[in-house]
């Protein structure tokens, strides 16, 4: 990968003094309050941002909906951790072209709440295509593949929008607690949604072949994005002014957004060693469907428990982080993703459902920090200007990583899904103890 040439390596050590000098009388100290907690809460003190947070808490309940739901259909069908692989791959091909289109969508309208707005109506056609294939018992692979190219498209197209817009509503200086609490919102459906639809599956007689209570839970997601889209209508935030759009064509805005990645160094470092992060981390879940069937010997509402359940530990995660503050963040990142990676190694190993359960939470509670800070340094140090194409250039990354972890599904399918979840984690740990040497990256606040 580009991000870790030799020249990116000597950017970073010469970013060590000029970023962060070692000096602890150059640093500003760190203030403590004497109840952190207090501002755990604090940018629900903006009305614009509570709506947007209930709009959020729609969409997130229908994607972890759907984190379950699609998986344990793909298996229940094909039986196949490669056919998992494809999904997830399929997704992040089109994710190639549409999520630098995203970013330069982001830029250069007036008002981010539309693109949000007509995002989540495609969402709610695609999931109602999906259960009326159901009802009609006509469901196969393919329109599951379909479904996922799809909304591979709808999703890296809001997502920088999506990213750009917490910052329209609350400003600089709330970002890093907007953008936990987000996750926290998030996390909050991860650790209900999945449980009670995989409840609602098996109590209406699902799996061994049977996937027509699966139809249900679509038209329950359908309604969930239809929701988000009206709670939008209350957010009130004033366009951007025509003469600060972006008046260039979308290929020459495209390049200036890459030319400003590769130009600004604290920005090219985050991208790439998370893209890193992610690739490490992300296997886990690809896989769980066919792991908790074939290790774990778990039916739908067991799988559905398990990512709910561990849901607890992301939850906590994004609670923490909200109340953490603007100091030592890349270190409560780097923190957060070696616990996640000592927790994947012991997951791998493990064949009991419940110990499982158990490292599922403090992978989430890892996993959960690296997400919100990740993001949050991202837009810290991004120019204003350039916010939307780099957000999409950070989605790029996760369409990128959606195909390159194909291989990985075909590990699993040859040599089991444990195997490929110890060796990715075992990279994790490796990423995460050569970043703690690196004081330009170690020391971002």
């Amino acid at each position: 990968m580009p991000y870790l040439s030799g020249s990116a390596i000597a950017i970073l050590l010469l970013m060590q003094k000029s970023l962060n000098p070692d000096s602890a009388d150059q640093r500003e100290p760190t203030v403590k309050p004497p109840s952190r907690w207090r501002s755990t809460f604090d940018a629900f003190s903006i009305p614009n941002y509570r709506w947007f947070f209930v709009a959020l808490c729609g969409n997130f309940a229908a994607m972890n909906i759907q984190m379950f739901i699609r998986g344990w259909l793909v298996y229940e069908i094909t039986g196949s951790y490669e056919k998992l692989g494809w999904m997830t791959a399929a997704g992040g091909l089109v994710g190639l072209i549409a999520a630098p289109l995203g970013g330069v969508v982001a830029d250069r309208v007036k008002q981010k709440k539309t693109v949000l707005q007509i995002s989540g109506v495609a969402n709610a056609l695609i999931t109602l295509y999906i259960a009326i294939l159901i009802s009609m018992g006509e469901l196969e692979f393919f329109h599951l593949l379909l479904s996922s190219i799809l909304q591979g498209i709808v999703m890296n197209t809001m997502m920088p929008a999506r990213q750009a817009f917490t910052k329209d509503i609350v400003g600089i200086d709330k970002l890093t607690n907007a953008i936990a609490l987000s996750t926290s919102g998030m996390n909050t459906a991860r650790l209900l949604l999945p449980g009670l639809a995989g409840g609602m599956v098996a109590a209406l007689g699902g799996g061994g072949g049977n996937i027509a209570p699966a139809q249900w839970v679509y038209f329950l997601m359908a309604g969930l994005y239809l929701w988000a889209v009206f709670i939008l209508i209350m957010i009130s935030v004033k366009d951007k002014p025509s003469h600060e759009l972006p008046t260039g064509s979308v290929f020459n805005e495209l390049k200036l957004g890459f030319s400003y990645v590769l130009n600004t160094p604290v920005i090219y470092m985050l991208l790439g060693f998370n893209f890193l992060m992610v690739f490490f981390s992300l296997t886990y879940f690809m896989l769980l469907p066919g792991f908790a069937k074939d290790v774990l010997l778990a039916g739908p509402d067991r799988l559905g428990l398990l990512i709910s359940i561990s849901g607890i530990g992301s939850l906590l995660g994004s609670l923490y982080i909200a109340s953490y503050g603007n100091k030592g963040r890349a270190k409560a990142l780097l923190y957060g993703g070696l616990l996640m990676g000592i927790a994947l190694v012991f997951f791998s190993l493990s064949t009991h459902y419940w110990l499982s359960v158990a490292l599922l939470t403090l992978v989430g509670f890892g996993q959960s920090a690296r997400m919100s800070l990740s993001n949050v340094l991202i837009q810290s140090y991004v120019d204003d200007e350039f916010r939307g194409r780099v957000m999409s250039i950070y989605m790029l990354e996760m369409a990128f990583l959606s195909v390159s972890i194909y291989p990985i599904s075909l590990l699993a399918d040859y040599y089991g899904p444990q195997l490929a979840v110890g060796l990715s984690a075992g990279g994790l740990i490796i990423l995460i103890l050569l970043l703690f040497r690196v004081p330009a990256y170690r020391n971002l606040d």
